[in-house]
């Protein structure tokens, strides 16, 4: 959103997946992001969510969302042993403060695509910057899921095409 707003026409379609603003992240997630990393990553994949077992759209049996979040986390942890990506990205989602001026500053149509029982950020969570770019005047699109905050792996295919209908129609 920020950088859709800072590249202005150069930006010809905004895609938002899982967006919430204020985005808040709770004192106890910080504090065990940067203290106990590990404990955050079991956290936020327990709350991303809707399920901890395999979607039927998973690519077979043997498939566990929540383990390959895991091992992600992990991965994305170790990728810079000289900075806390995980505590550092939660830091700044908390004290983020320009989304409503950049959802005003977009040129482009904006597809909002929620998570209909995403506990990281609720679909509620993103009204504010529904209405802020409905003020703005830009063509609005909201997709809700039945899913989690993870839908590009609890729902693959449903997340592909309300992309996909989006950059087709917008």
């Amino acid at each position: 959103m920020e950088a859709a707003a800072r590249l202005k026409e150069r930006v010809t379609h905004t895609v938002l997946v899982g967006t919430a603003f204020p985005m808040k992240v709770s004192a106890a997630l910080i504090e065990a992001s940067l203290n106990e990393p590990e404990k955050a990553l079991t956290m936020v994949n327990v709350f991303s969510r809707s399920t901890l077992t395999a979607p039927p759209s998973a690519l077979g049996p043997g498939t566990w969302v929540y383990g390959a979040g895991m091992a992600l986390g992990r991965r994305v942890l170790r990728s810079n042993p000289q900075v806390n990506v995980f505590h550092r990205g939660f830091v700044a989602c908390d004290r983020y403060a320009g989304g409503e001026a950049a959802m005003a500053a977009l040129t482009s149509p904006v597809l909002f695509l929620l998570g209909g029982v995403d506990q990281m950020t609720h679909p509620k969570a993103a009204q504010g910057l529904i209405k802020a770019a409905q003020a703005a005047g830009q063509k609005v699109k909201v997709v809700t899921l039945p899913v989690g905050h993870h839908q590009m792996t609890e729902t693959p295919d449903a997340t592909l095409f309300a992309i996909r209908d989006f950059l087709q129609t917008a």
